[in-house]
């Protein structure tokens, strides 16, 4: 999968960037966002003065993949290597992987493994579930970039970046800046740009962005386009211009039909309206909970405004499309639809429902707190849970 169909996740003035769903936006005073903490690199246990801590070594044959996604690769054509020269390639790349640097290229040639081929054995590697079979992943991935695919490059850069470890993959991130600022490469311009707006260098991340999809550097052609004109657009919102946020909002949806476009753009328009709704229902069609869940939001605003004067919703039922969305966004594991259900669950008097939501909710990152404070309010007997439910 192309690494810039999906980018880095980062806060900045209540927008947040795609990530197959990690962005949020909270535009009523009872949906304050809880904030992702810092991320931390864990170690594999505490330290010990005096104790010289051991790397396990794997064998080489429990490091290699299972011959048949090697066949497959090599059937579909993603490889043109058959799946027993492919392991007899890993064996000796696992064998040498110890020795210093410099013998790669030699064994990729004497193997006939080209670049873009030991990127795709790489990934089928990723597929796999053991650690030994990740660590030969991620050296294969560095390889393959040391070799110039840049599309390695690409990948360890911002997976790197994700985890908060970016210091300790120099080389990619140098040949990165010569793809950007020597080459003229599109690509490497969005991946430079998302960079530097992770680290908080929004205006420097725009110049980027915006050569990689503006002539006479880049188009909207280039792959992540989408994705670029999206972070342009929370970058210039968060710069005070709406209208150039909405411009790049625009593109990217209308354009390059990219669903992160079609949610931001979604909240653009005025609360409620029929432009709102058509954004909002092609973002959730394209899986986006946030959409799923605006629609929630949007349904039950309209359930509750329709309600004769004194008339209350009586079962679940009475929710309809509004508890339809909120459990297609609570599925996908967002903990606002969670907490919406477990209020409306609660409003007509099913007890057990509601906590098996609330419990859900408690579990989840980004309701975490709302969920603590929900369940201390109906410990104390407060009256209209309902009036709970939280809106994005």
């Amino acid at each position: 999968m192309n690494p810039l169909r999906r980018t880095i996740p980062a806060l900045r003035s209540g927008h947040r960037i795609l990530s197959c769903r990690n962005f949020h936006y909270t535009p009523h005073h009872e949906a304050k966002a809880a904030r992702r903490p810092a991320r931390m690199v864990a170690r594999s246990g505490p330290i010990t003065p005096g104790v010289t801590r051991i790397r396990k070594e794997y064998s080489t044959e429990e490091s290699l993949p299972p011959a048949t996604l090697l066949n497959a690769a090599n059937k579909s054509g993603a490889i043109n290597v058959t799946a027993d020269k492919a392991l007899d390639f890993l064996r000796q790349y696992h064998l040498r992987s110890s020795r210093p640097g410099g013998w790669e290229q030699g064994l990729c040639q004497e193997h006939k493994i080209s670049p873009t081929t030991l990127l795709v054995i790489a990934g089928v590697l990723r597929r796999c579930p053991t650690k030994a079979q990740q660590i030969l992943f991620k050296k294969l991935l560095l390889t393959a970039s040391e070799l110039g695919e840049k599309t390695a490059t690409f990948t360890l850069v911002l997976e790197a970046t994700k985890a908060g470890m970016l210091n300790d993959f120099p080389a990619p991130l140098q040949r990165l800046g010569i793809l950007a600022k020597q080459e003229n490469d599109p690509e490497a311009m969005i991946v430079l740009g998302q960079v530097l707006f992770s680290q908080g260098k929004a205006k420097e991340a725009l110049k980027w962005l915006q050569k990689a999809t503006s002539p006479p550097t880049g188009s909207l052609e280039v792959s992540g386009a989408g994705d670029a004109l999206v972070t342009e657009g929370v970058i210039l919102f968060g710069l005070g211009d709406k209208e150039g946020a909405e411009v790049a909002y625009q593109k990217a949806a209308l354009e390059l039909d990219e669903p992160a476009g079609y949610y931001h753009l979604s909240q653009l328009q005025e609360p409620g309206s029929a432009d709102q709704e058509i954004y909002l229902l092609k973002a959730a069609s394209s899986g986006i909970p946030e959409a799923c869940h605006n629609l929630g939001v949007l349904h039950r605003t309209r359930i509750e405004e329709d309600l004769e004067e004194g008339e209350e919703p009586r079962s679940i039922g009475d929710y309809g499309m509004a508890r339809e969305w909120f459990q297609i966004a609570a599925a996908e594991g967002f903990g606002l639809s969670m907490l919406n259900l477990a209020a409306m669950h609660k409003y007509v008097g099913q007890e057990e429902e509601a906590l098996k939501w609330l419990e859900r909710a408690e579990n989840s990152t980004d309701a975490r707190e709302q969920a603590v404070k929900m369940r201390a309010e109906w410990e104390s007997s407060r009256p209209d849970p309902v009036h709970q439910c939280t809106n994005v």
